[in-house]
């Protein structure tokens, strides 16, 4: 009996440090988390309810919902200037979110064939994704320049200013280089995860596919395609939501023409709330402001979530009671054609 109670107390202390070590190791990630995001948005909720002056607080003061309503009053310049900013951050989302989720499918689909020296390609094509934002933007940014220092202007002898422009004039050069860099820095990621996927489907299924008749296209869009769904599901989820908020190209490749024009909301927000004294009294709209975007953000990752889901048919039965419905209808159906057999 003592021994039973002996072992007990020992399991209990050996469960006890391990919750203890478990903390110990996870309590890294929940200082910083707490620290550098769960109390910024708080606090960034609350602002949004005041005018708020961090450098004045004796103007602060609660003013309900008012922030939230001036958003939407598009008279307003600063209102007017949040909701300009989506507009060529949609427009970029919707060529480049694809093109970062059918190239590095293309490439992982060749890879996954293992042609001559494909180790070497495998780890230069995800290479560039351990980059950061601020060195993508060197690389591209000296490829790029608008003089003839710039290494594309040197090999074609020319001046195109590829990073100059405002929003819908003469900056189409400036979002096509963008698309090239982005590409180039954010198909790593997805690569790998379409790659381990690829790897995963059944080769039984090609060759049941090949067996009916399928080609390699056929292959694709009934094989390969449906197994790899959950893949495609993920790599799209994470690819909208980062390129929703993307801020870090626009600033990386820009020049001295364009170094304040507002081409997305987080541009925005940063902009104004890094102005210092001279927009301090807007602090409580720009939390304001973040908040809403928040929401967009979380209704576009809803609405690619709920377009991706699996789609099932809805019963109140289980497959139990199906199969055993299904059985019952056709004993009634054999024993009334019995029936009529013999009454005839």
């Amino acid at each position: 009996m003592e021994n039973a109670i002996e072992r007990k107390a020992e399991l209990k202390r050996s469960k006890r440090k391990e919750r203890l070590l478990a903390l110990a190791l996870v309590s890294p990630y929940l200082i910083i988390f707490l620290i550098f995001t769960l109390i910024p948005v708080l606090c960034g909720f609350v602002f949004s309810f005041m005018r708020y002056n961090p450098y004045a607080p004796e103007q602060n003061e609660f003013v309900g919902l008012q922030n939230y309503i001036n958003i939407f009053n598009f008279d307003l310049p600063i209102s007017k200037a949040f909701w300009e900013s989506f507009t060529t951050m949609f427009l970029f989302d919707a060529v480049a979110v694809p093109c970062l989720i059918i190239i590095p499918l293309v490439l992982a689909y060749f890879i996954n064939m293992h042609p001559p020296g494909y180790k070497i390609f495998r780890a230069l094509i995800y290479l560039p994704s351990v980059l950061s934002v601020g060195v993508m933007g060197i690389i591209f940014g000296n490829m790029f320049a608008g003089d003839s220092s710039g290494l594309i202007n040197s090999w074609l002898n020319t001046e195109i200013h590829w990073l100059s422009g405002e929003p819908w004039h003469g900056d189409t050069l400036r979002w096509l280089v963008m698309l090239i860099a982005s590409i180039w820095w954010g198909s790593g990621m997805n690569f790998v995860i379409f790659s381990g996927a690829l790897k995963d489907v059944p080769k039984s299924l090609y060759e049941a596919c090949e067996m009916d008749g399928g080609g390699k296209w056929r292959q694709i869009v009934n094989v390969l395609l449906p197994n790899i769904k959950s893949s495609i599901t993920i790599c799209l989820f994470n690819t909208l939501i980062a390129y929703l908020g993307l801020y870090g190209q626009v600033v990386a490749l820009n020049d001295q023409s364009n170094v304040n024009i507002l081409v997305s909301p987080m541009m925005f927000i940063q902009y104004y709330l890094s102005g210092s004294v001279t927009y301090a009294r807007q602090t409580g709209f720009i939390c304001a402001s973040a908040i809403i975007f928040g929401i967009i953000t979380m209704i576009f990752g809803a609405i690619q979530r709920g377009c991706m889901a699996d789609r099932r048919k809805k019963t109140k039965y289980t497959s139990e009671c199906e199969q055993y419905k299904r059985n019952k209808t056709l004993f009634d159906l054999k024993a009334a054609t019995t029936k009529e057999v013999k009454y005839d």
